[in-house]
């Protein structure tokens, strides 16, 4: 093997690590580096290396020579290492690393649908080599100041805790990559991509962010105090969910409980999570059931309450740069499990509303709220939470003497799935697409309907195998509202002229059964190849597609389960982004079923299409699912959009035939 090393970092600071963020928090003056823990990733290789700052002011030669051989310095959250590095370099004469020879092994563990965290990870795994849970101790004893004098913590025996702390995490990380399956160096230059974009970063109206997270946090007093009345001071904070749980089921009707109820265990237990109250909400719209105004209003509250316009407005204004007003580090390079898609962390991009207000709008309302004006609309009534998350979007901006460059795919998730299917009447589907015809026109023709909405939403929520719950959810979005009777005879037609569709679900499915019964055999539906790895994680599934990707199921198996309709033979896997409850060693499992197995691939393609484009693209600040963002000087903007067009729409080797549609825009603040 190479003499890859993996490294850790302790450190101290009067900076908050987590409501700054990691990029505050290493420029921070006040942090400090505890110790450096080294060791060579090779298993046969146990040379392990410990330096404190505190015994020796520079780094031993040896060190400094394993680093700078190393072909890569690896670490688990590598970013955040990354930054600590330099604290060493400017410090203590670190070596300098070229960014190229990063790894993260966080990120590798992700690759891999394992958690990502190590604790968990290596829980996951069941290693010998598991973090050490008495770090926790050690870091609020050591690296967060005294909050009555001020000052850190200067036991030297606890120093050399932290420091037999650092070597056992170094430890784990290397038994966990180790156990995991590399990253490939499509996935390596993929997770480099997404570290040049966090640390660009994205600039923010901190003026306009400040006075929202004002505004929110009066809101959410207002809602607290409305509640208080209508429940008679059962429910004092729209958070007391299970407060507002107890008052609504003792006052809907039958029919309500049972939307809200569920089984665990063979227990009923009763639920009002998000999806909950809007399918309370949706079904008192149809008519289906009747809940009286407090009940509406109290629900109505919580959603308001529940927003995250006010958690992220605050991040925004916390995790700025104090100097340019940019917040980093807000993408997790394939943090959303099995499909390598990207997530968002600590700003929450992915989850901005895409109706917002205009760059018009919103200075107004800026000017409004910085001369103390409550929010109001003509009729005087314009809803403050909701305002709020009108303008999270409008509130990133370029700097100044520059604009954003927005694009992203028309229907790419709704074109990519009739082409993984790679039959005769999933190319009829393209041809809707190559002919320029609207496709949700066209889906509203096939089930009956001039309505483009109904056709919109069943396009959007059929795809993968979803039935009345899934129409209802998506309808809910779009403010449309049918009888279950209606909706049931949406589903049908649209199955009905989608045949391929079903057809190709189907053969997702009886692939992936397929390959975990002849191991190490490849077995394609469509575009998409299954092939089962006894020795991988304890046996994991992997799924190739088009474009060297590949998403895996951890220790998947075939499981018999006892079924109304007798036994049943279902596929499941390792869920990475669920916990074993207190005290059970066994970990989470999913149902792979066949419409999962169709949404995983076709999430996971899109995830593909969108990193081809951020490799060959300069000036990316940020990425929304499949949407692209660049920064660029005023005056080079229409020849940026030009290529940005260009290499969205330009279809790669490994997806021909695939019609691709992109129209960036150009935008003074971010928006739709």
């Amino acid at each position: 093997m190479t003499k890859d090393l993996i490294i850790d970092f302790e450190t101290r600071s009067r900076c908050d690590l987590k409501e700054r963020g990691a990029s505050n928090y290493a420029c921070d003056p006040s942090t400090e580096i505890l110790c450096l823990a080294m060791v060579y990733k090779d298993p046969n290789n146990s040379k392990e290396w410990l330096w404190f700052p505190t015994i020796s002011t520079s780094l031993p030669r040896e060190m400094r020579e394993a680093i700078i051989a190393a072909p890569f310095i690896m670490a688990h959250n590598a970013a955040f290492d990354r930054d600590i590095y330099q604290i060493g370099v400017e410090d203590f004469g670190f070596p300098e690393i070229e960014f190229d020879k990063w790894y993260c092994t966080s990120a590798q563990a992700r690759v891999n649908a394992m958690p990502s965290s190590l604790d968990k990870l290596t829980q996951a795994l069941d290693s010998d080599n598991k973090k050490n849970t008495a770090g926790s101790q050690l870091i609020k004893f050591l690296s967060i100041p005294d909050k009555n004098t001020g000052e850190f913590n200067e036991d030297p025996n606890k120093l050399l805790d932290m420091g037999a702390y650092c070597l056992d995490d170094v430890r784990a990380t290397k038994a966990a990559a180790n156990e995991l399956r590399p990253m490939t160096k499509q996935e390596h230059e993929d997770w480099l991509v997404n570290e040049r974009i966090n640390e660009r970063g994205v600039r923010i109206d901190f003026d306009l962010a400040t006075n929202a997270m004002k505004y929110a946090g009066a809101e959410q007093a207002e809602i607290a105090e409305r509640l208080k009345i209508i429940t008679h001071g059962g429910v004092e904070k729209h958070t007391q969910h299970a407060r507002v749980k107890g008052w609504v089921l003792l006052r809907v009707c039958e029919k309500a409980q049972e939307i809200m109820a569920h089984y665990k265990d063979g227990e009923i237990k009763y639920s009002l999570d998000k999806n909950v109250r809007n399918e309370l909400l949706t079904r008192h719209a149809t008519g289906y059931i009747n809940l009286a105004p407090d009940i509406i209003e109290v629900l109505e509250l919580v959603q308001a309450g529940s927003k995250s316009s006010v958690a992220k407005f605050k991040n925004m204004v916390n995790r700025a740069d104090d100097g340019d007003k940019r917040v980093r580090g807000a993408f997790v390079y394939a943090g959303a499990s099995q499909t390598l898609r990207y997530a968002s962390r600590g700003l929450q991009l992915h989850n901005m509303r895409r109706d917002c207000f205009s760059p018009e709008q919103t200075e107004d309302l800026k000017e409004q709220m910085q001369e103390g004006y409550i929010l109001e609309d003509e009729k005087g009534d314009l809803p403050v939470m909701e305002t709020l998350s009108k303008l999270l979007r409008p509130t990133l901006i370029p700097n100044k003497g520059s604009v954003f460059i927005v694009g992203d795919w028309s229907s790419v998730e709704a074109r990519a799935l009739p082409w993984l299917a790679k039959s005769r009447g999933s190319e009829k589907k393209l041809d809707i697409f190559r002919d320029g015809k609207d496709v949700y026109v066209e889906a509203a023709k096939d089930i009956g309907t001039d309505d483009r909405q109904i056709g919109k939403v069943a396009e959007l929520s059929l795809g993968y195998g979803g039935a009345t719950g899934a129409f209802g959810a998506m309808a809910k979005n779009y403010g449309l509202a049918l009888p279950e009777d209606q909706v049931q005879k949406v589903i049908d037609a649209w199955r009905h002229k989608n045949r391929w569709a079903v057809n190709f679900w189907d053969a997702l499915e009886t692939a992936a059964f397929a390959a975990i019964k002849a191991p190490s055999t490849e077995f394609k539906a469509g575009h998409a190849k299954y092939i089962f790895m006894p020795q991988l994680m304890d046996g994991t599934l992997l799924c190739i597609l088009p474009g060297d990707l590949i998403i895996q199921y951890p220790k998947a198996k075939l499981e018999v389960q006892d079924t109304i309709y007798g036994k049943k033979l279902n596929l499941t896997a390792m869920k990475a982004n669920w916990s074993p409850a207190r005290g059970d060693k066994e970990w989470p499992r999913v149902g792979l079923w066949r419409g999962l197995l169709a949404e995983n691939i076709t999430q996971a393609f899109c995830a593909r299409l969108l990193r081809n484009v951020l490799v060959n693209c300069s000036d990316v600040i940020a990425h929304v699912h499949d949407e692209i963002i660049m920064e660029v000087p005023l005056d080079k903007a229409e020849e940026r959009k030009a290529e940005l067009e260009t290499l969205m729409n330009d279809i790669p080797s490994w997806a021909v035939g695939m019609p691709l549609a992109a129209k960036p825009t150009i935008m003074t603040r971010y928006g739709k």
